[in-house]
């Protein structure tokens, strides 16, 4: 009898353990859920005192329960916010809300020391949050343009522009994760280039006028290929040959020289690689409910010359500007690395409200030993 009872007791203790493994090994995570979001200071960027509001303080803050509600339903391991206003306090918030740790870096500040300074509501910025299972740590930040903007100080009078990362640990796999937002001018779309040598063969602009407007697009294609140049190096620079995840509002399309040139240096776009032949619009005026309110009402009737008539033509334009992307290339090539999900999100209707002028972009990535 006591010799059933000890080997009862062996074969118990043998099966919990081997279930016990099973399930300690389903909890050391191998994929990384990973959402990228612009989610929209509200602000219409005119003013030196204080910037122009779009909306009042409670539909903002019925976009915010909307954002909150979406993202804890798609449950990311990982989180790139872009026009997080203002900073701090809306990426703590954030994070408290999700049961994230926060990691963020002010992008645009205009002249501020602390809280203090003008516009007086602008401390806008990119932030990454991290579950607290992965470990995260701080890589640092490389700001990409404009002029000085530091952690307490910044003074700058146009656009500036940064990328920031953070290191993660994935099942005993280092993970780089960054998060960047470029500079947003007129795009060389072939849409754009065509409706403007229209223009002009209409004898509606002269042709300084249009040389300017080329030289406005060029100028713009400079601005973010510099961008590129300098987040490629940034990330050479931390990566250490880990594996690198790059998210962002790019404010430029697969079709561009800058993107290209992410790519040319091994970095793949997620959704393009799932769906080449997909469209998958992030910055989308024909369904974004914000875009329609706040962009697409002027009068087209007050438009007396070509750059009023392509940056009007240019609203109704539906692009994908925001990307996820997995590098080096030759890690899924060699199978330690493979993109199992990508796709386009945050689109709902909730409480009347979306939660962005943009739709966020989602994706599931597997790191293999």
């Amino acid at each position: 009898m006591k010799n059933i009872i000890k080997y009862i007791t062996l074969y118990l203790l043998t099966t919990i353990l081997i279930f016990g493994n099973i399930l300690f090994s389903q909890d050391q995570k191998s994929s990384l859920r990973i959402l990228d979001i612009n989610v929209w200071s509200g602000l219409d960027y005119i003013g030196s005192m204080k910037m122009g509001e779009y909306e009042t303080p409670e539909i903002r803050e019925k976009r915010y329960q909307a954002l909150i509600s979406q993202i804890n339903e798609l449950n990311p391991d990982v989180v790139g916010i872009h026009e997080a206003n203002l900073l701090p306090n809306y990426a703590k918030r954030l994070a408290k809300d999700l049961g994230c740790i926060p990691f963020y870096h002010i992008g645009v500040g205009g002249i501020h020391i602390g809280p203090i300074g003008l516009p007086s509501n602008l401390r806008e910025g990119d932030v990454i949050l991290v579950k607290e299972e992965f470990s995260p740590k701080w890589i640092g930040r490389k700001q990409l343009s404009g002029g000085y903007v530091g952690k307490y100080f910044t003074f700058h009078f146009e656009d500036a522009t940064q990328v920031i990362g953070v290191r993660i640990n994935v099942n005993g796999n280092p993970v780089n994760i960054y998060a960047t937002h470029w500079h947003s001018s007129l795009l060389p779309e072939k849409e754009i280039l065509i409706k403007s040598e229209e223009i002009f063969s209409r004898g509606k602009a002269s042709q300084m006028e249009y040389d300017s407007l080329i030289t406005i697009i060029d100028d713009g294609i400079k601005w973010r290929i510099s961008e590129s140049e300098k987040t490629i190096q940034f990330i050479h620079d931390t990566a250490e040959n880990h594996p690198v995840i790059l998210m962002g509002d790019f404010n430029s399309t697969n079709q561009s020289e800058e993107i290209r040139l992410l790519k040319r240096n091994g970095l793949i776009d997620t959704y393009n690689y799932l769906y080449p032949d997909s469209a998958g619009f992030t910055w989308n005026p024909k369904t974004n409910i914000n875009q329609k309110i706040h962009y697409l009402n002027d009068d087209a009737s007050i438009i007396d010359n070509i750059f009023d008539e392509i940056y009007h033509y240019e609203k109704y334009l539906p692009k994908r500007i925001d990307c996820i992307f997995i590098g080096d290339q030759s890690l899924i090539f060699k199978g330690r690395v493979s993109i199992n999900n990508s796709k386009v999100v945050m689109q709902k209707i909730i409480d009347g409200v979306q939660a962005s002028d943009h739709y966020g972009i989602f994706s599931e990535i597997e790191i293999k030993e």
